[in-house]
C-alpha cells in the first residue's frame, strides 16, 4: 500500500474522493475506562506531537533536518537566496499559526523553485504545503501533497527504505488513521515499522524515527483497544527517547503519562501511579511545564480510584494552578473532570 510501486502511488494521486470525510476539530483525547472515567492524552498539535500532529517531534520535521534530507546544505541554508528567504518566512507563518500567508509564500517558493528548475526545492515546497494542510488537519489535502512528495522522491531514485520514504509514509499511515481507515492505517505503519527495524540504530535520525514510528503506533493500538501491544509500543518509544534525548525532556515526560494511562487501561493501577509520578518529577525539571498540569489531574483521578480522595485533591488544585499558570486548556478541562469525580465520590 505504502511506497510499494510508483504505479499506485499515480493511481492515489489521480483518484477522486467521493466519500466526505468529517472534519474532526483538534482537541484532547480523552481516554474513558467501562465505569465512565478519563485519562487524558495531551494532543500536542505541531509544535511536539505534530500530530501528535504529533509528541517526540518539533514541528514539521520530526527532530529532523528535513532541508538537508531534501538536498539543501548548511551552507545552502545561510544564502539569502530569494527561495530560500521565502521558505523560512513561510515556515515562520506556520510556526506563528498564520496558515493563510504561510500557503501564500509556500506558492511563491513553489514557482520559484520550479522556474529555477531546483528538484530539492521544489520537493520541500510540496512536504511543506502538505505539513500544513496536515497541521490545518485539511487530512485529504494533506494526503494528496505527501503522496506527491512521494512520489517525487522516489523519481529521484530513492529506495523504500530510505529515511525520507519511511518519514513520509508515516505521515500517510496517521492520516488514514484520523480518517478512521483503520486497515489501511495498520498496514502502513506496520510498513513502516518493517522498513526501519533492520536500520534502527544506524544513525540518530534514523533511531528518532524509529521511536516515533513505535509512539503513534502505539496510540492507533491504544484507540483499537489492543492495550498489550500498545504498550510494548509505547514502552519502545520511551526507552528510544531516553536513549536518543536523555530522560530529562518533554518528550519523556508525555510518553511516562502515556504509558500511565497504558497501565490503568490494562487494570494495573499501581504501575499507572508509578509512571505518573515519574512523569511529574521529570515535569518539574524542565523548562516547558506547559503541559505538567495533564499529568497531575490524571494522577488524581488515579488517586481517587485507589479511594485516597484528599491526595487526589491536592493534585488537582496543582493541576489547576499549572492550566491557568500556563494558559493550557486541557489542564484546566481536565483539573475540572477531576473535582466533579471528587464530589461523586464524596458523595456515596
Amino acid at each position: 500500500m505504502f511506497v510499494i510501486s510508483k504505479t499506485l502511488i499515480n493511481t492515489l494521486l489521480n483518484r477522486f474522493i467521493h466519500r466526505k470525510i468529517v472534519q474532526q476539530t483538534i482537541v484532547p483525547i480523552l481516554r474513558r475506562n467501562p465505569v465512565n472515567f478519563r485519562l487524558c492524552i495531551p494532543l500536542v498539535v505541531g509544535k511536539h506531537r505534530y500530530l501528535r500532529n504529533g509528541a517526540l517531534i518539533p514541528k514539521i520535521a520530526f527532530a529532523l533536518s528535513i532541508l538537508q534530507w531534501i538536498g539543501f546544505s548548511e551552507e545552502d541554508k545561510d544564502k539569502d537566496s530569494e527561495l530560500i528567504m521565502t521558505l523560512k518566512r513561510a515556515v515562520l507563518c506556520t510556526q506563528r499559526e498564520q496558515y493563510d500567508k504561510a500557503e501564500q509564500m509556500l506558492h511563491l517558493a513553489l514557482r520559484l523553485a520550479q522556474q529555477q528548475q531546483s528538484q530539492q526545492g521544489i520537493i520541500y515546497c510540496y512536504d511543506l504545503m502538505a505539513n500544513l494542510a496536515f497541521e490545518r488537519f485539511e487530512l485529504e489535502k494533506a494526503e494528496k501533497l505527501f503522496v506527491v512528495v512521494l512520489q517525487l522522491l522516489l523519481g529521484t531514485g530513492l529506495e523504500q527504505e530510505n529515511l525520507k520514504v519511511i518519514h513520509v509514509s508515516l505521515k500517510l499511515a496517521r492520516i488514514c488513521q484520523l480518517k478512521a481507515e483503520i486497515e489501511k492505517a495498520d498496514i502502513g505503519y506496520k510498513w513502516c515499522l518493517d522498513k526501519i527495524e533492520k536500520q534502527k540504530n544506524r544513525n540518530r535520525d534514523a533511531q528518532i524515527l524509529y521511536g516515533v514510528i513505535n509512539d503513534w503506533y502505539a496510540q492507533f493500538l491504544l484507540d483499537k483497544g489492543d492495550i498489550q501491544k500498545s504498550f510494548l509500543h509505547l514502552n519502545e518509544a520511551y526507552d528510544v527517547c531516553s536513549r536518543s534525548n536523555g530522560k530529562y525532556n518533554e518528550t519523556s515526560m508525555l510518553l511516562l503519562n502515556d504509558l500511565g494511562i497504558t497501565s490503568f487501561r490494562a487494570g494495573d493501577i499501581d504501575t499507572a501511579q508509578k509512571y505518573l509520578n515519574e512523569g511529574i518529577s521529570i515535569g518539574r525539571n524542565i523548562e516547558d511545564k506547559s503541559h505538567l498540569g495533564v499529568l497531575h489531574a490524571n494522577l488524581g483521578l488515579i488517586l481517587i480510584e485507589k479511594g485516597v480522595l484528599k491526595e487526589a485533591e491536592r493534585y488537582c488544585n496543582e493541576a489547576m494552578h499549572l492550566g491557568k499558570k500556563h494558559d493550557n486548556n486541557e489542564s484546566m478541562e481536565q483539573a475540572n473532570y477531576c473535582f466533579d469525580q471528587i464530589k461523586q465520590n464524596l458523595g456515596k
